[in-house]
């Protein structure tokens, strides 16, 4: 057996530490998982309320799952790695520290303010934590320098050795062969042109024959063997004599043995001549391998080579793939299910209720019902106009017998709504003023639409409507809240028309009263939400259609007037002004800006750094000039002005912005309160 040599291991130095590097690539995998976390229940979110954004929040996932691959890589060291890692998680954190609060509102309008305070706490912390993660892989560059230096450099040895030790494997050993001179042996014939796999053992000869199969049963052939791979060299010149004749064969030169005079015989086996009765056949050679184990056949010489490779072993990848995968799917599980559960709180997801043409036949009408929304948790009030306490008298003053004659309704509020629903899918202004009273007030989509009485309504209106298809509108009800107080309802509903390849919404309030039998709309207001961002650029650029002006009117009382311009005369009088009932309302300007619950709404308001007062005149009416019952003792009305909105503009300088308003306020023991509020910008914005 050859000798086996083996290449001395250069000694390997110790690789650079990696005290910052390891942590800073960790920290950055745990902020890209939080993140993708936050981008998950953003997106849920966006898509429930409808408000926009879809693109920088899918943005904001994508370079969060980016921040994941690169915190990995960053182990390994290399530039690129640690500078993607922390521009990413610094952009994350810098977002998260100069977000508004009123932005953050928006996206979070279904949970109590407090609620909101708390996450943006957590939010500012979570963004602090990221600007010292992309601070310390800054730091951990000149690490990641000579890491991934001195990771190349022994990758480039191992792979140098490797392809030497290839290479020296694949090249043929040179071979000095020398000729065999004249008279050479027969051994020295076959050592010098046969193949070594196929050489003869020492003390045999090229082409020995092979024993047949022991215990022959040929008829009159005895059972021979194979000649040994050892024993003298024969030739043909000098053939191998047998002592004897075998045993069984009869005579020398009987059928199946060779006679005395044969030029050619059998070599010995092993060493020595066959046994008595053994024949070697010559039709059957023997030829030995070179893994047969018979004396003189050396095994061919084997080679080792040593080579040193440097790669991370395959559990660790493994193992960090993994790593990957359970933080991806974590980060995506959990935000989709915590989106879902913030998102349906107030239980705002339309539910189907019926589908068609409607009572009347014309124009496509679906009509959704949301299921009663949740309410925050708050004190629930025990006394109110429609509570059914002991002190629904008092609230309603002294109108001794006036009650008994408030006629019941008999009629849902959900049919009046339907019948309002098939004639808006219709483009028909005619049918829809028909419940509408005949002194109502009203406000339209556009800036200059203020309208008083039927006929002014209804022109209104047309204009708002425009031209219905062929097949009229689909009117889908995307969200509905409704407030009832005896004989009366504040209705708020945001509806959607789709009609010859596009779509708008309309949020619409209105205040109800029950009367002759059938609901007639006394109060209206339509307005198209606007982004805020579209409204706060607009009106920087002083291109925001101002509202008309309002007239300045009161009928019915003058301590409701005198209440109205209270409660707007700034944010706090208007927070301490809002009923905290549970189904108290506000609708706000922009897409999807909803607010359910008096303690809600209050929790709100408290809560924004912007001022609120009203601009201008106010139409003021009590429920005394179209409700008979309500002639001594009013105690239901509505309130239509201009309202001034001041706050912080994304530029941190202030910004004023005039809404019109539509507010339901009802009396509550010898207060006027607020049930309902509507915020609109003054169209056309596009």
């Amino acid at each position: 057996m050859s000798a086996v040599s083996t290449a001395a291991l250069p000694e390997q130095e110790a690789p650079p530490r990696r005290f910052l590097l390891r942590p800073a690539g960790v920290l950055t995998q745990l902020a890209s998982a939080s993140c993708l976390l936050l981008g998950t229940i953003a997106l849920v979110l966006v898509q429930q309320n409808k408000s926009g954004g879809t693109g920088l929040v899918v943005a904001w996932s994508i370079g969060a799952m980016a921040g994941l691959v690169f915190g990995g890589l960053m182990a390994r060291g290399g530039l690129l790695s640690v500078l993607a890692g922390a521009a990413l998680v610094g952009t994350f954190g810098t977002v998260l520290l100069v977000i508004d609060y009123d932005a953050l509102r928006s996206i979070l309008r279904l949970l109590p303010p407090s609620d909101v305070e708390m996450i943006a706490d957590v939010l500012v912390g979570a963004a602090i934590v990221m600007v010292a993660t992309a601070a310390l892989c800054l730091a951990s560059i000149p690490q990641a320098l000579r890491y991934g230096r001195a990771l190349r450099e022994a990758e480039a040895e191992a792979e140098h050795a490797g392809s030497s030790a290839s290479f020296a494997q694949a090249m043929p050993r040179a071979v000095v062969t020398v000729p065999p001179g004249p008279g050479a042996s027969t051994g020295e014939l076959v050592q010098r042109y046969s193949v070594p796999s196929l050489r003869p053992a020492a003390g045999g000869s090229f082409g020995q024959p092979a024993s047949a199969p022991v215990g022959s049963s040929r008829p009159g052939v005895p059972a021979v063997r194979a000649a040994g791979d050892s024993g003298a060299q024969t030739k043909p010149s000098a053939p191998a004599v047998l002592p004897g004749p075998p045993a069984g064969y009869g005579a020398p030169g009987a059928y199946g043995a060779p006679g005395p005079g044969d030029p050619y015989q059998p070599p010995p086996a092993h060493g020595g001549p066959p046994g008595p009765g053994e024949y070697v056949d010559p039709l059957q050679p023997h030829i030995p391998t070179a893994a047969s184990t018979a004396r003189g056949w050396a095994p061919s010489p084997a080679r080792t080579t040593t080579t040193l490779i440097l790669r991370p072993k395959a559990e660790e990848t493994r193992s960090r793939r993994r790593v990957y995968f359970i933080l991806g799917g974590l980060a995506v599980g959990v935000g989709a299910g915590v989106g879902v559960m913030v998102s349906s709180t107030a239980g705002k997801a339309p539910v189907a209720e019926t589908s068609g043409s409607g009572s009347t036949g014309s124009g496509a009408v679906t009509t959704t019902t949301p299921t009663t929304p949740t309410t925050a948790p708050g004190p629930t009030p025990t006394s109110g106009p429609g509570s059914g306490s002991a002190e629904q008298g008092s609230a309603a003053g002294s109108a001794g017998s006036a009650a008994s004659t408030v006629a019941t309704p008999d009629v849902p509020v959900r049919s009046f709504l339907a019948q309002q629903r098939d004639a808006i899918a219709k483009a028909d202004a005619h049918g829809l003023v028909e419940h509408v009273a005949p002194t109502a007030f009203a406000f339209g989509i556009n800036a200059e639409d203020v309208a008083e009485g039927r006929v002014a309504i209804e022109a209104m209106l047309a204009k708002n409507l425009g031209d219905a298809p062929p097949d009229g509108f689909t009117v889908t009800s995307k969200y509905l809240q409704v407030g009832e107080a005896q004989n009366h309802a504040w209705i708020a509903e945001e509806l959607e028309l789709a009609g010859g390849g596009s779509s708008r919404r309309i949020a619409i309030t209105q205040l109800a009263a029950f009367q002759g039998g059938k609901w007639t709309t006394v109060a209206l207001h339509w307005g198209e939400p606007v982004p805020d961002a579209v409204a706060e650029r607009r009106a920087i650029l002083g291109n925001m259609p101002r509202p008309a002006i309002v007239p300045n009117k009161a009928d019915g009382g003058g301590d409701l007037d005198k209440a109205v311009r209270a409660a707007f005369a700034s944010r706090t009088a208007f927070v301490d002004a809002r009923s905290e009932r549970d189904d108290a309302f506000n609708f706000g300007s922009g897409p999807g800006e909803r607010s359910t619950g008096g303690v809600a709404i209050k929790r709100l308001f408290a809560r924004l750094r912007s001022e609120l007062k009203l601009e201008g005149g106010a139409r003021v009416v009590a429920g005394s000039t179209w409700d008979p019952a309500q002639r001594d003792a009013p105690w239901i009305g509505f309130a239509a002005f201009n309202a001034d909105y001041t706050y912080k503009s994304r530029a941190a300088t202030d910004l004023t912005q005039t809404f019109r308003v539509l507010a339901i306020l009802i009396r509550e023991g010898e207060a006027w309160t607020i049930v309902q509020t509507q915020f609109s910008n003054g169209g056309p914005v596009r």
